[in-house]
C-alpha cells in the first residue's frame, strides 16, 4: 500500500511540473514558482501525514497486541498464583503457585529434617563413617536417621536402615559422623551397605506414605520408583497407607521371634537327628542281632527237626521197651504163678511129709 501511494505522489509532482509548465505562459513567473512550492509543500505534508498515520495504526496495532499479551499474561500469572477454576471439591484446578507452596510446606513438615548428598567413607565393625556437605548439619548423638541410597532403584539403590548418631566431629571435623544400626540389620542389608556406593540420603523421619502422591504418577515413573510387584497396589489412590517405621519395627520384632522358633527348631532337629542316628546304630544292632536270631532259629529249627526225628525213634524204642517189658511182665506173672503153684505144691508136699513124720513118730514101734 505504501509502494502505491508513493507512485500516485510521484505522478501527482510530474503532473504539477507540468501544470506549472504550461500555467507560465499566462502566469507571472513568482506565481508559477510559488504554486509549485505550496504543491510540493502540501505532497510533502500529505505524505508525511500519510505516514505518521500509518505509524499510528502500526503502534495500535502494536500496543493492542501487548496489551492483549499483557492481559493474557496477567490471566495465567494469576492462574499461576492462585490456580485455575475450582473443582467440585473447591480445589483449584491446575493448582497455583500458593497451593503449590502450601503442599510443599506441608510435604516439607512431614518429610522432616533430611540430609542429602551425604559422603559414604565406610563401615568397621558395625560403625559407619559419613561426610556431610556442612558442618550445619544439626546432628547431635543419640538422633536416629534413616538412611536411604541416592542411586536409583534400577540401580540397586535401597533402604539401608534405621542408625543411631553415636558420635559427631569438632571443629574441622564436624562434617565427620559416625553412625551405628538403632536396629539389628537383616543379612540383606548389611549386604547392601557393605555395597553401598555413591551419595546418601538421611531422615529424622521415616517417609509417611501417601497414596494419591503415587497414584497421580504415570506408570513409567511408579515403575522407575517402586519394586515390580507394589506397582498395581500404589496405583490406587484409595488403598490403606501404610506406617512404614512401624512396619520395620514390626518386622524386627517378627523377626527376632522367627530367629529364636529357627533356633529352637535347629535344636529340636539336632536332637531329632541325634535320636535318629541312634535309633539307626540301635537298628543295626537289632539287625545285626536279628541275623544272629535268625541264624539260631535255624540251628534251633534244625535241632528241633533232630529231636523230633529222635523223639519218634524214642517213641518206637519206648513202644518196643514197653512191650517187652509187658512181655516180661506176663512171663514173669506166669512164672510167679508157676512159682507160687510150685511153692503151694510144695508147701502141701511140706505139710503132708511133715503130718507123716508126725505120725510116724507118734505111733509105737513094733
Amino acid at each position: 500500500m505504501a509502494l502505491v501511494l508513493e507512485i500516485l505522489l510521484g505522478v501527482a509532482i510530474l503532473a504539477s511540473f507540468f501544470v506549472a509548465y504550461m500555467s507560465a505562459r499566462t502566469w507571472p513567473i513568482y506565481q508559477v514558482v510559488l504554486a509549485v512550492f505550496v504543491f510540493l509543500g502540501t505532497v510533502a505534508f500529505f505524505y508525511l501525514a500519510a505516514r505518521t498515520l500509518a505509524t499510528h495504526n502500526a503502534w495500535r496495532t502494536v500496543v493492542n497486541r501487548r496489551t492483549a499479551e499483557l492481559q493474557r499474561l496477567e490471566e495465567e500469572t494469576s492462574v499461576l498464583r492462585q490456580g485455575g477454576p475450582k473443582d467440585e471439591r473447591g480445589i483449584p484446578n491446575p493448582q497455583g503457585v500458593h497451593q503449590l507452596h502450601r503442599g510443599l510446606q506441608s510435604l516439607t513438615l512431614d518429610r522432616g529434617g533430611a540430609l542429602f548428598d551425604v559422603t559414604l567413607e565406610g563401615a568397621t565393625d558395625g560403625v559407619v563413617q559419613l561426610t556431610l556437605n556442612s558442618p550445619d548439619h544439626g546432628l547431635v548423638p543419640g538422633i536416629v536417621a534413616f538412611v536411604f541410597s541416592q542411586t536409583p532403584l534400577s540401580e540397586g539403590g535401597r533402604y539401608l536402615g534405621e542408625f543411631k548418631v553415636v558420635s559427631v566431629g569438632e571443629g574441622e571435623e564436624a562434617t565427620k559422623v559416625q553412625i551405628t544400626p538403632n536396629l539389628p540389620l537383616t543379612e540383606a542389608q548389611s549386604q547392601r551397605l557393605a555395597a553401598a556406593t555413591g551419595s546418601l540420603t538421611l531422615y529424622m523421619t521415616m517417609p509417611i506414605d501417601d497414596a494419591k502422591l503415587f497414584a497421580a504418577m504415570d506408570d513409567p515413573t511408579r515403575q522407575s520408583l517402586l519394586p515390580a510387584g507394589s506397582v498395581s497396589d500404589y496405583a490406587e489412590s484409595d488403598r490403606k497407607l501404610r506406617d512404614y517405621e512401624q512396619t520395620f519395627h514390626e518386622n524386627f520384632v517378627q523377626q527376632a521371634l522367627l530367629t529364636d522358633a529357627i533356633d529352637k527348631l535347629n535344636s529340636s532337629v539336632a536332637r531329632i537327628e541325634g535320636a535318629t542316628r541312634e535309633a539307626e546304630k540301635e537298628a543295626g544292632y537289632r539287625q545285626t542281632e536279628k541275623a544272629n536270631l535268625a541264624a539260631d532259629l535255624e540251628k534251633f529249627e534244625h535241632e528241633k527237626k533232630v529231636i523230633a526225628e529222635y523223639q519218634d525213634s524214642l517213641a518206637t524204642v519206648y513202644q518196643q521197651v514197653r512191650n517187652s517189658l509187658k512181655a516180661t511182665f506176663l512171663a514173669n506173672r506166669r512164672m510167679a504163678a508157676q512159682l507160687t503153684a510150685a511153692q503151694l505144691k510144695a508147701a502141701r508136699d511140706i505139710d503132708r511129709r511133715t503130718d507123716a513124720a508126725a505120725a510116724d513118730v507118734a505111733s509105737p514101734a513094733p
